[in-house]
């Protein structure tokens, strides 16, 4: 009997041993989204004026994605990536703080549909985010984000009691289902930083995924508060005062990147965590990159390249091999590759792929098509060399130099005709896709879509009134 008894307590104390093992072999996560920044802002991307030393050490150590996109404006992007699903299947096609909406604030991330914060959860990780949520009112529906899977949270209230509150100096953060009011000394940026390390730190001893995302580069155009000297390091004499604090921001934000890979090798969790950095979408229009001798005016809010092409690289020693991909990855594609690279199945359909074997340098099966959807009428779909509109207007996106990837020189109707129907018919067919379900309304923001187009469609009218 006795042997009976202490042969199942070694057996359980084996088993014990081989579930804590095969915990601590989970890689952790670590998701960052920087604010309004396109891939030309950052220097590992081409930028020649602005300093980021932390990402391009970063970029170096892991995978730089050439070809990565998300959606033109802010809720979009931040539903996409959190659900996996495109933004007409949410209906999320815009900012959802909608002018029509500002009093009863109905507008939300449905609290059924998944996110990657519960299939993480629900898989055991601890899961906490941090910095900007812009998915629905907190005074509202106070169970956000908890209620899409988040043990804990510390995000920038931007509305509350009819007040708009800042995101930088002074924030007002929603910190675990409390509205909290900070003074002028709090910088959100480090604050939502220092709220992820110490979340890291309390759970460096089980898998955890911790999302990050940021604040900046999103104006107010501001001097932060430090790291003036190294932002200034590579600036032009020409450069405006918008140049200056939007050069300035990118360089804070870099080094709040570099805080937190300090704080992962100071925990010992180096090894054992993916760490992706990308941002939301392009630029603001009132921020001008310089790539040497070219430059690019910040698309966000337009339905092409500089408005929908974001950085994306991903850090993971050992795992990730280092060096530049040039395959299609969509920011839908987030929520499928995490949960495969962490062994973790999905019950439930997405409207992105697993592109865990881009990440790791293996064979698969890579992303033909990117689609996209905004809030006017406007779509696209990309494939590697051309990008058809819902208009008809079609281009060549040559990606080998700035100058023909960011051009807007619309092609001849005559020309590439049997590219131009194949994506015809994958534009047909993304059209067709409708919300989840009729469970939810979202007001629209009521804009006329994409700034290009309504810029077109304006100089077209000025010109037909003045015949």
């Amino acid at each position: 009997m006795k042997k009976r008894i202490v042969l199942s307590i070694v057996t359980g104390l084996c088993l014990l041993g081989a579930h804590l093992e095969a915990e601590a072999q989970r890689p952790n996560v670590l998701l960052i989204m920087a604010d309004d920044l396109g891939a030309e802002a950052l220097a590992c991307y081409g930028n020649t004026v602005f300093t980021t030393p932390n990402l391009d050490r970063m970029e170096k150590e892991g995978a730089r994605f050439d070809n990565a996109y998300s959606t033109p404006v802010c809720s979009p992007t931040r539903a996409m990536i959190l659900t996996g699903l495109y933004p007409n299947r949410t209906g999320i096609l815009e900012r959802l703080d909608s002018p029509d909406d500002r009093k009863e604030r109905t507008n939300r991330l449905p609290a059924h549909l998944k996110t990657f914060g519960t299939v993480f959860k629900s898989a055991g990780y601890a899961t906490a985010i941090a910095g900007k949520w812009h998915l629905g009112d907190f005074q509202k529906y106070p169970d956000q984000p908890a209620s899409h899977g988040f043990d804990e949270h510390c995000l920038w209230v931007q509305y509350f009691d009819g007040g708009r509150h800042s995101r930088y100096y002074a924030p007002h953060n929603w910190e675990d289902g409390e509205y909290r009011e900070h003074g002028e000394e709090v910088y959100g940026p480090d604050y939502y930083s220092d709220f992820l390390i110490d979340f890291m730190k309390r759970n460096k001893d089980k898998p955890f995924l911790a999302y990050y995302p940021m604040n900046l580069i999103h104006g107010p155009l501001h001097e932060p508060p430090e790291l003036k000297e190294l932002a200034e390091s590579k600036f032009s004499d020409d450069f405006g005062n918008n140049d200056r604090a939007a050069g300035h921001m990118v360089t804070y934000m870099d080094a709040i990147v570099g805080k937190l890979l300090k704080a992962l090798d100071e925990l010992g969790l180096t090894d054992n965590t993916l760490v992706i950095f990308t941002g939301d979408n392009g630029c603001a229009p009132n921020i001008q990159s310089r790539l040497g001798d070219f430059r690019l005016r910040g698309g966000k809010r337009t339905m092409n390249e500089a408005g929908t092409r974001v950085p994306f690289i991903a850090r993971w020693p050992g795992k990730i091999p280092p060096g530049t991909r040039d395959q299609i990855f969509s920011l839908a594609d987030v929520l499928p590759t995490l949960a495969s690279i962490a062994d973790i199945p999905l019950a439930h359909k997405v409207d992105g792929i697993d592109l865990s074997h881009n990440l790791l340098d293996t064979p698969g099966k890579d992303r033909e098509y990117y689609p996209m959807a905004f809030e006017g009428g406007c779509w696209f779909i990309r494939d590697k060399r051309f990008r058809l509109h819902e208009d008809g207007r079609f281009y060549e996106v040559p990606v080998g130099r700035n100058e023909t990837r960011y051009s807007m020189d619309v092609l001849d109707p005559g020309l590439h005709a049997e590219s131009r129907d194949r994506l015809q018919k994958q534009l047909d067919r993304f059209m067709e896709i409708t919300k989840t379900d009729d469970s939810y309304t979202i007001i629209p923001f009521g804009v006329k879509g994409d700034f290009f187009k309504t810029k077109q469609l304006e100089k077209e009218r000025s010109s037909f009134n003045d015949r």
